[in-house]
């Protein structure tokens, strides 16, 4: 029935509660399970370009996935 599940992971009690049920549901159906998390990453601005100086240059460059 069910081939991938896609699971929230935020630490959260219903991310918490949500990941075991998939487990549950992967191991009934044989399914394999993917994490997500996803942030707002401009909240954290300010404290990105603090730390980019210390990043090797090949991670310097900003990018969209």
């Amino acid at each position: 029935m069910y081939r991938h599940i896609c699971v929230p992971v935020d630490n959260s009690e219903h991310a918490n509660r949500a990941i075991d049920l998939a487990v549950l549901l992967g191991q009934t159906f044989g399914a394999r399970l993917t994490g997500v998390h996803v942030y707002a990453g401009r909240l954290h601005d300010s404290r990105f370009k603090q730390m980019e100086y210390t990043l090797p240059e090949r991670y310097r460059q900003e990018a969209e996935l």
